[in-house]
Order: structure tokens, then sequence, then C-alpha cells
């Protein structure tokens, strides 16, 4: 259970358990589990989240713990359902008309038990009915949770949460929402029609204009020093063309998007890992006035492109740490996290994606 009292250790929930005689219980693992409260002196939580597992078969029959279920979450703000625990809210009868789900095991059972005016669906992660929130079997329920807290907090706070656990957060897509939620970066199927071309020196200024901008997005609206101005310095900028192989994208005659890419002498960030079957793509940047359009998909497809056309196996490229949002949308484009680099002052995660498996 969870009640906003954000005063308590500075936090923004105050999270506590609750047991039905508040005695300890033992799970069928062997974990002991000791409730915070028992159900005659626990407080009204705003958001309340019913697990499941193998007892829940058993206890959708226990009429108090029902009864305070079904009174728990009427006057609950959000009320989550993990796994089984689909089935506590169904003999409560609390789904009448809505979009269920559960452990896809226990399909039969919520049919069941569930109103004929529900739908079950399958093959989701998890469902979003505005106030009823339930998930699928077991790790669906960390999916599950960290849509709560982009309802809750806001997507980047969600995201932040996701990269803390280290886990590769699967969203449901906003069809299988109801329209609740659409995707972050807010990237439609349309493709424009790019120029994509290797830039030079005549493009440098307008790249120049891009990449600044970009480290001013990146610094106010994230707070994030992931690139600096310095970075994009005249001379930094003749070096990047010595250096790299630099590409532009046009749309309509205007600059919305550019990358580069290093054939070798990656060791520095990859160690071990570094191989000369990769190209290495760097600084890919969009205009921010062109988000939405699909342009940093495209880039990389581009950019595999052009890997393949050299012979080479993989699409790599390093991502800072620190930036939730943007290791998460590489995620979603089908790379691949392998590792991570650790300097004195900053962290990178180190991504892959086999060329070809874009498309």
């Amino acid at each position: 259970m969870c009640s906003r009292f954000p005063a308590i250790g500075g936090k923004d929930l105050h999270v506590y358990t609750v047991g039905e005689s508040g005695a300890s219980v033992t799970t069928v693992s062997g974990v002991v589990v000791e409730p915070r409260y028992s159900l005659s002196d626990c407080p009204a939580p705003d958001l309340l989240v019913v697990p499941g597992g193998l007892g829940s078969r058993k206890e959708m029959h226990n009429e108090r713990l029902v009864n305070w279920i079904g009174a728990s979450a009427r006057s609950a703000e959000i009320v989550l359902s993990v796994c089984t625990g689909a089935l506590l809210l169904a003999k409560a009868g609390l789904l009448e008309g809505m979009r269920i789900t559960t452990n896809r095991r226990a399909f039969d059972l919520l049919e069941a038990a569930a109103p004929a005016s529900a739908t079950i669906v399958r093959d989701v992660r998890y469902v979003d009915n505005g106030k009823f929130v339930m998930s699928g079997g077991v790790t669906t329920g960390m999916d599950a949770a960290l849509h709560v807290v982009s309802r809750l907090f806001g997507i980047e706070r969600a995201l932040a949460s996701a990269s803390m656990l280290e886990y590769a957060w699967q969203r449901q897509p906003s069809e299988s929402l109801g329209g609740a939620e659409s995707d972050s970066d807010g990237e439609t199927a349309a493709s424009p029609e790019l120029d994509i071309r290797p830039a030079t020196t005549d493009d440098a200024e307008a790249l120049r204009t891009l990449y600044l901008g970009a480290v001013e997005w990146i610094q106010d609206a994230k707070g994030i020093r992931q690139w600096h101005a310095d970075m994009f310095s005249p001379a930094n900028m003749e070096m990047l063309f010595r250096e790299q192989n630099v590409y532009a994208a046009y749309l309509q005659g205007k600059l919305v998007g550019a990358f580069s890419i290093n054939w070798d002498h990656e060791e520095g960030i990859w160690g071990p890992l570094f191989h000369m079957d990769a190209g290495y793509v760097h600084r890919l940047a969009v205009a921010r006035d062109c988000k939405g359009l699909g342009i940093g998909r495209l880039l990389l497809l581009h950019a595999e492109s052009i890997i393949s056309q050299k012979g080479r196996a993989w699409l790599r490229l390093d991502c800072m740490a620190d930036n939730p949002s943007l290791n998460a949308y590489y995620a979603r484009q089908g790379l691949q996290y392998c590792g991570r680099f650790d300097g004195p002052s900053w962290s990178a995660s180190l991504y892959e994606r086999k060329v070809g498996s874009g498309d």
C-alpha cells in the first residue's frame, strides 16, 4: 500500500504492507514477511497494490480480505493488481465493464470470477482502465508499476526509476491503454523524405548551430550536462570532420539532424569489448522543432546502411548513463545494452545492434 506523505523522509510515497491479522507470513519460498498493519488498523491507502501468487487462489474465497480490498479500492486513487491479484479484484466486484488481465495460467479463473461485462485482454504486459491498472504475470508487474509511476510523477521519473533498477521497461503501446499514453518521443509511423548526405565544411556552421541548440536543450530541459558548448567550437568541428565521417540530414532544405561514424580507436570507451567489425555512431542529434517525425530512427537506419556498405556487421554507440530517457529511446530502437564505461566525471551505457535488424 502507498499513501502520499511527502513529509515522511522527504519521500513522495509512504509505502507499507498489510496482512489480515498483522502476524508474520511465510511465503512458499520461505521468505518471512512482517506486515506493518492488520486489516483492522491499516490507514486508507491512496495507491492500493494487490499482489498475486499461488495464495491468491485460496484467498479469493476469504470474505473478510475480499471485503477489505473492495472498500479500500473504492476510496483509493489508483489500484494496481499484479499477476493473480486480479482474482481478488474480481471477487471484490470491482471489474465491471473493464479490460482486464492476469497471469496467462489463470485466465480461466479470472473469466469465471469476473463479471460478464469485463473483457479479458491477452498478450499484453498490462492494461490501464484509469483508476484500475492490471498486470499480467510475474515481471509484467514491474512494467505496470513503472507505468503508474509515470502517471503520478511523469515519464522522466519512471524512466529514471527503470534506469536505477537497470530494468528494460516494456511499455504498452498506446492502443493497448485505451489512448491513455503515447510514446514519450512522439514519433509517428510516417517517415519524412530526408536528404541524408555526407557533410562538408559548407555544412559546418549549420551543424554547429544544431549541436549548440541540443546542448542548451539538454541542460535546460533535462538538467544533464551530456554535451557542452566547447565540444562544438570551430576547432573541434574541424577535428570532427578530420577524424570521423560526418552526415547531415536535410528536410525541405533545412538541416534537421546529424550524426558521425568512427571506424576505429574506440578502445578508450569500449575497452575489451572493442572490435573492428562495427561502425561507432556519435553526435546523433535531431532539431528540437522536428521532434516526433521519426528522424532519429531514420538516421540510425542510414548509419546502418553505411556500416553495411563498409562490410561491417554491427552498429554501436555510447549514451550517457545519467540520461534515462535517451537510454530508453535507444532500447526501443532495438539496440542491446552490452556494457558500461565509467570515467572520472561521467559514465556511458554501451549499445549495439546487428546491421539489418532495425528495418
